[in-house]
């Protein structure tokens, strides 16, 4: 009796089994939403080679063109100082000068003031070297002080004032003046004066000729036209 309780009392108590472990399962994912991801995915594909291929035509459609790398002031000449080539897309509404068509253009003159980076046009250059048939070139040497401080440029409008106290200025009418353009500058010289070679009209040549030899004329810069 004594043994079989000791038996008893030694015996390990064993443990209740626990139940297996549930995986939760994944709920399937509907199909409308895997065929708007799959939608997006070619929408995006389609999208990154229409751009590639933008990119590409352009690329292809690039051609040579003059541009001017100086600033050039009406009058002045084309030179491989002032005139080279870029590579621009072509444009059928833009009429520029093709880089192969370099040596047609050199030596022509500035139609109209041209800033650096300005893709050449033909109707921005003239091939008529001034005086034109109906002007004359006049020199008129003056005292720098005389001039706008900022100077003049080829193309600039005068209008060139005989002096009041000169009989001459009574005779040319109420205005006692002519309009000019500055055609180029130089000086001073050695007497301290400035040139200033001016266009005038082939009429008005006769009237201020004698008065811009005598230093019988003021300047006044008038605007440009637009």
């Amino acid at each position: 009796m004594t043994g079989k309780i000791k038996a008893e009392t030694t015996q390990k108590p064993v443990s209740p089994e626990l139940p297996p472990a549930q995986v939760p399962k994944l709920l399937p994912q509907p199909r409308q939403r895997r065929r708007s991801s799959m939608v997006l995915s070619v929408l995006l594909v389609l999208g990154g080679m229409f751009l590639a291929f933008q990119v590409v035509n352009r690329l292809s459609n690039r051609e040579a063109v003059l541009v001017i790398t100086r600033d050039l002031a009406l009058g002045q000449p084309l030179t491989p100082d002032n005139v080279s080539t870029t590579m621009v897309g072509g444009d059928e509404n833009v009429a520029m000068v093709r880089g192969e068509d370099l040596h047609e253009v050199m030596g022509m003159r500035a139609a109209v003031d041209l800033m650096s980076g300005t893709l050449l046009q033909r109707r921005m250059v003239t091939d008529q070297v001034t005086p034109m048939a109906d002007q004359q070139l006049i020199p008129i040497a003056v005292k720098p002080s005389r001039l706008p401080a900022r100077g003049l440029r080829p193309g600039d409008r005068l209008s060139v004032m005989f002096r009041p106290e000169h009989p001459t200025a009574t005779a040319q009418g109420p205005s006692g003046s002519v309009e000019a353009v500055v055609d180029h500058t130089k000086g001073p010289d050695n007497d301290g004066l400035m040139v200033v070679d001016v266009l005038v009209n082939r009429v008005d040549a006769p009237k201020l000729g004698p008065l811009a030899a005598d230093g019988q004329v003021a300047l006044a810069l008038l605007p440009r036209r637009p």
